[in-house]
């Protein structure tokens, strides 16, 4: 299943064309819900090898092929297709379309209406052929309307030619000077490559021809290189990496451009701050094109400056949109101000967007309204074997899709020449050199590869496949599945609503697949409104889910400080959701649900809200979730796995203790360790300790509440930090330490003793100890890349020891008001600040009177083990006296 995950991850669009109908956020891989719907559905005669094994010719078998295989399932024996799915948070629809395929009736339930909508029309069928048709007519319409709106003139044949970006930057006023400045973060239009030529742009403002062509090179020049200008002149390079435009002669750093870090410098060397700019001005960007990417006659991409010409095509078009803006579907909403509800959009309110449309040229309002003008027109017109609405949504949601890709918040991406996602993180980013595509034309951004997405969804729904790559031919093999389709004939339900309360009967539902909420991580619904507005335009006479102005929020379970939506806020509301599901599900029914945090506060609470809704923990299994190298995750260090979280209805009604709990689980999980290890060759200590874990949580949540400690009902943090410990014990290489060692110190220790490894082991290593990496960093004990994280020696925390002994003399915990001080000693601070006075020849006794303890030695022996320096165990040893 992970090695599944992972491939699925890379290219979504290509193993599952499904899942790119339509913009949704942390979509987790649909070969995760395939293998879980397959071993729900199937009996227990059918094996992890039926599901999916390996031929000595490196292709494949089972049902993860072919759920009918008539040599593992004949005549369907095997699968019991007549069950029903629900998912309390759907969202972008991953697990309905899943089960859907696999022949169950659907439930979903989702609160935001443009994932609804997503989940809706990836299972809604259509008549492809008049789908098709319909939209190349519209598209044809509005090229013939508006595509006279983005060509460009050839300047060596002086052929009119089509535009496919427009290049801009923002012009700003310097603060100080009054200069007209035009942003630059730096000077390079495009990469070179093999197939097509780079391009700089010349800072000099007087130069007749500022786009330099770089044919066979990548980078800029050496410190030396003579470059001949013109016939006569040359200029020498002065320093390396520096370029010379053979134009005027000019020489620049082209990655050294007079804007970054949300700061700008003008030509007389004043320095501001862009939001500070905007806000004294009372003014949104704007933004000056002044280059543009097209098509030549022979058919190669060239980029041109852009001309007066190119200007007076612009002017026409915001006269004709000024002309006809009333007509058209375009939203009018404000961008949320209220800070404390809408979070994510502070960074558009800082640059002083007022509207959603400030977001958009007069030109992209212009194209798109046409285009969602005409694709609303479909709905009164009829045909033959489809209904119009229908083919209207389609059309429409292909339109939103492209808006992903069409706006002021868009990048240009050198490396590929294309604009990239507005949500290339999940962030609203303002941009001071954003690119306007030309939706009409066929590249990335365009209207038509948005509508392509579309196609090949509902293609992949009448004939699904599963493409599985063959590790001895090297080839991805691709696997149709005859019997199998994505059907609305299988949905009994899609709810936009809270699954707070469902409409479900008691005891009816068979499974429950999910992907809970994020608890703080993001908050999509206000990433949401960048469609929802959009397509509430189109869609809110037909649906009451879009009538609001925005997406609605004050049921979005998520924990936001910021909007008074607490922890506990959290807990209640999902162990709401929780409460419904038992009741809901049958008493021999399963839930299942994927979960991607890297707190483990959020852990805790996402555990508390199962138990406290009479749900029994059965297991727990890591697997891959995004893509290591998807920018939200590897510039957050997020962790790039989910866990698998199993759970049913069994309950133990008998009392049990946790001395009792921590016995029956020691010699359990030794074998269970040894099982895991023999069954899976490769499987690392972090993971084998989030599956002890769920073995563990499962004894607790069976008996739960009838836990006690020492006469008292056991809470679920006591209980984890049982689990804890027991799980330390059976993992090789466990960290034996006196129970008073704090947990940070203990989880240090253990980390020297493993010594360097990834963001992702070491996040599950300190998983099992309610611990995070980003808790290690606060406290200065951890460095280095995602790739390679390493302790922090004791010399390199002297200064942030020192702090904290400057805070409070002794280290000891102080009070301010009533109000503890986090600035407290660790039992590692101690023990790394008397190694460093030792080995400086520095005077001990003082801190050494205060802090020795037999506990405080042991830890210090620990780390003279683990790093070979008998040094940490000899200030120790040394007696007062001799000072």
């Amino acid at each position: 299943m992970d090695e599944l995950a992972e491939k699925e991850t890379y290219r979504r669009d290509v193993y599952r064309p499904i899942y790119s109908i339509h913009k949704w956020w942390a979509r987790r891989p649909g070969s995760t819900f395939r293998c879980l719907g397959i071993a729900a559905m199937t009996d227990n005669t059918i094996t992890k090898n039926d599901i999916l094994t390996r031929r000595s010719s490196g292709s494949h078998d089972g049902l993860y092929i072919d759920s009918y295989d008539p040599q593992i399932n004949p005549n369907d024996e095997h699968i019991d297709r007549d069950v029903t799915v629900l998912d309390p948070f759907a969202g972008g629809g991953t697990s309905l379309v899943e089960s859907n395929r696999l022949g169950a009736d659907v439930i979903g339930y989702e609160l935001n209406p443009v994932a609804w909508w997503t989940e809706k029309k990836s299972m809604d069928d259509v008549n492809l052929d008049v789908l098709e048709r319909e939209f190349d007519r519209i598209l044809e319409e509005t090229r013939e309307e508006l595509g006279d709106y983005y060509t460009t003139i050839d300047p060596e044949t002086g052929e009119e030619c089509e535009a496919l970006y427009y290049l801009q930057a923002q012009r700003i006023p310097c603060l100080t000077c009054d200069e007209e400045v035009q942003l630059f973060p730096r000077y390079q239009l495009a990469k070179t490559k093999k197939t097509r030529p780079g391009a700089l742009y010349c800072p000099n403002q007087n130069c007749n021809d500022r786009i330099i062509e770089l044919e066979n090179r990548s980078k800029g020049l050496e410190e030396g290189t003579e470059v001949s200008i013109g016939d006569r002149e040359t200029v020498t390079i002065s320093e390396d990496g520096n370029d010379v435009c053979p134009n005027c002669g000019h020489e620049f750093d082209p990655n050294d451009g007079n804007a970054g870090y949300g700061k700008y410098t003008c030509s007389n060397g004043h320095k501001h701050d862009i939001k500070e700019t905007l806000q004294r001005l009372d003014e949104k960007p704007s933004f000056e094109r002044f280059a543009l990417q097209y098509e030549n006659p022979q058919g190669d991409k060239k980029i041109k400056e852009f001309e007066e010409d190119d200007s007076q095509r612009v002017s026409e078009a915001r006269d004709k949109f000024e002309t006809i803006e009333e007509s058209l579907p375009i939203p009018n909403q404000k961008i949320p101000q209220n800070l404390e509800e809408h979070r994510s959009t502070e960074a558009l309110l800082l640059y002083n967007y007022k509207q959603f449309t400030d977001l958009f040229s007069d030109r992209q309002l212009l194209t798109l309204g046409t285009l969602m003008s005409k694709a609303l027109d479909v709905c009164e017109m009829e045909f033959e074997n489809a209904d119009a609405e229908n083919i209207s949504e389609f059309i429409i949601t292909s339109i939103s899709g492209a808006i992903e890709r069409n706006s002021n918040l868009t990048k240009w991406d050198t490396t590929g020449q294309r604009a990239n996602s507005v949500f290339t993180r999940h962030a609203y980013i303002p941009r001071v050199q954003p690119v306007e595509p030309n939706p009409l034309a066929e590249h990335l951004a365009s209207v038509s590869n948005a509508f392509g997405k579309v196609k090949r969804a509902k293609e992949y729904c009448n004939r699904p496949f599963e493409k599985i790559k063959n590790p001895q031919t090297g080839e991805v093999e691709q696997f149709y599945v005859g019997d199998e389709s994505i059907s609305e004939k299988r949905v009994a339900s899609l709810n936009c609503a809270t699954s707070e309360q469902m409409v479900e009967n008691d005891e009816s539902v068979d499974y429950i697949i999910t992907d809970p909420p994020y608890y703080d991580n993001v908050q999509y619904s206000s990433l949401s409104d960048y469609f929802y507005v959009w397509l509430s335009e189109c869609l809110r006479e037909k649906y009451d889910e879009f009538r609001p102005d925005l997406v609605p929020k004050a049921r979005e379970i998520v924990a936001n400080k910021s909007s008074n939506k607490g922890e506990q806020f959290f807990i209640e509301s999902l162990a709401n959701v929780f409460s419904e599901c038992h009741r809901v599900l049958k008493p021999d029914g399963e839930m299942v649900f994927t979960y991607h945090h890297n707190e483990n506060e959020a852990w805790s609470v996402i555990l508390e809200a199962l138990i406290n809704s009479g749900f029994t923990i059965t297991g727990a299994y890591p697997v891959q979730s995004e893509m290591p190298n998807n920018p939200h995750i590897s510039d957050l260090d997020n962790a790039e796995y989910d866990i698998l979280v199993y759970a049913n209805k069994e309950q133990a009604d008998e009392e049990i203790t946790l001395t009792e709990l921590r016995q029956n689980l020691f010699f359990e999980l030794q074998d269970m360790a040894a099982e895991e290890r023999e069954r899976h060759e490769d499987l690392s200590k972090a993971d084998l300790g989030v599956i002890l874990r769920g073995k563990c949580m499962y004894y607790y949540s069976r008996h739960y509440p009838n836990v006690y400690s020492e006469g008292e009902q056991a809470g679920i943090d006591e209980a984890l930090n049982t689990v804890d410990s027991i799980i330390e014990q059976v993992l090789e290489g466990s960290v034996n330490l006196p129970a008073s060692i704090d947990s940070l110190s203990e989880a240090y220790a253990a980390f020297v003793q493993r010594g360097p490894e990834g963001f992702d082991d070491l996040n599950k290593q300190l998983l099992a100890k309610n611990l995070n990496v980003s808790d290690l960093a606060d406290e200065k004990l951890v460095k280095g890349p995602r790739d390679r994280k390493e302790p922090v020696s004791a010399d390199e925390r002297v200064h942030h020891i020192e702090r904290k002994l400057s805070k409070s003399g002794d280290g000891s915990q102080q009070t301010l008001g009533g109000e503890e001080v986090d600035d407290i000693l660790l039992d590692i601070d101690k023990v790394q600040y008397l190694y460093h006075l030792y080995v400086t020849d520095q005077n001990t006794s003082e801190y050494l009177s205060e802090w020795k303890s037999d506990d405080l030695e042991e830890l210090a022996e620990f780390l003279a083990d683990a790093t070979g320096d008998d040094r940490y165990e000899s200030v120790m040893e040394m007696s007062l006296s001799q000072f």
